[in-house]
């Protein structure tokens, strides 16, 4: 049986969880945010190890069922009304740290992705240099909160620099998620420095794009699609406003430059990961740039977009399986060895 850890509001699970029933394959969706008020968790330590789950319909599986995960979005629990106020901060550890030993313990052979290796790979100072060791293009880059440091690289620069977050631009309070996306950045934002002075951020040099690169790593595939965000003003510097907004972002799947590719398959195996989500520029200048890694990035409008059977790869990459889907890109078709069968059993 797959496991998918995630959450409720993940429509990239809602969207995968469809084909896993059309094809008929076990699974169950643990929406972690429900652990302590519609699921529990009993795991024993003795002769053997084991654990089982059990959730509020009655339903109930065994460590022994899980052959594989699929490590999508898992959430922080919510904590019950239940629960004095005073203790609802260790009520919270209580439940993250059960969870947090459950992904450790879960005998399942594969994962996409293990959670330590989504810990390991998630830092962009590091995959920055990684990029660069692993033969691909970096942009000359900055991380600083330093005013003189910024001035002194947008100075070199002729002011042609951006500025990002260093972890990620998205968070979330009361439902919301907000965005701080890639800015270019302009000379009364280091005029007005003082007031992020203990803010570190990512500085860049702008590169002139062609069009903007997403590579879709699933196991032993690369799935390459331009985004053709320079054909927007609105998505010129980050083709993620495109989300937000009523554009029509054109999106075409591409084949990557053999070194480029390479490139991106060392610095996911790097990290010990079976999926990856790798942004690239491709310059005026011709150059391929690598931007980040994101090890748990979204794929579902990919799929929708290009065209690339992301979703089966990933039920192949989970099942041990190698090279059942073959993708020809300019025919828009499936080549090479036959869709398997349909996986009959339990679906929950």
């Amino acid at each position: 049986m797959l496991l998918v850890a995630t959450n409720k509001a993940d429509l990239a699970s809602d969207y995968f969880i469809l084909r896993l029933k059309e094809r008929g394959i076990p699974f169950v969706r643990l929406n972690t945010e429900d652990y302590g008020t519609r699921f529990q968790i009993h795991i024993a330590v003795g002769a053997t190890a084991d654990f089982v789950i059990r959730c509020d319909n009655g339903e109930s599986f065994a460590s022994d069922a899980i052959s594989a995960v699929y490590f999508r979005q898992p959430r922080t629990p919510h904590i019950s009304s239940e629960i004095a106020p005073s203790d609802r901060a260790f009520a919270a550890r209580e439940l993250k740290e059960v969870l947090r030993g459950l992904w450790r313990v879960i005998p399942a052979r594969l994962w996409l992705n293990h959670p330590r290796n989504l810990w390991l790979a998630s830092n962009k100072i590091e995959q920055l240099h990684l990029a660069r060791d692993f033969g691909l293009c970096v942009p000359e880059t900055c991380i600083t909160n330093s005013r003189a440091s910024v001035r002194e690289f947008y100075d070199r620069h002729e002011g042609q620099i951006i500025c990002k977050a260093v972890k990620n631009g998205f968070s979330h309070a009361d439902n919301i998620v907000t965005m701080a996306t890639t800015k270019r950045v302009e000379a009364d934002f280091i005029e007005q420095f003082d007031e992020y002075a203990m803010l570190p951020m990512i500085y860049q040099r702008e590169i002139i794009k062609n069009c903007d690169v997403r590579v879709t790593i699933v196991g032993d595939k690369i799935y390459a699609t331009a985004i053709y965000s320079q054909e927007h003003a609105d998505t010129e510097v980050d083709w993620r406003v495109w989300d937000v907004s009523d554009l029509d972002l054109r999106h075409e799947p591409i084949t990557l430059p053999a070194d480029i590719a390479e490139g991106c398959r060392k610095i996911t195996a790097h990290f010990g990961l079976r999926y990856a989500a790798i942004d690239l520029v491709l310059g005026q200048d011709g150059r391929w740039y690598f931007l980040e890694l994101n090890p748990n990035g979204q794929w579902a409008w990919i799929e929708k977009k290009a065209g690339y059977p992301i979703r089966d790869a990933i039920i192949e990459c989970l099942q041990g399986r190698k090279d059942v889907y073959g993708w020809d890109s300019r025919a828009n078709s499936f080549e090479g060895s036959q869709r398997p069968s349909a996986i009959a059993g339990l679906r929950p």
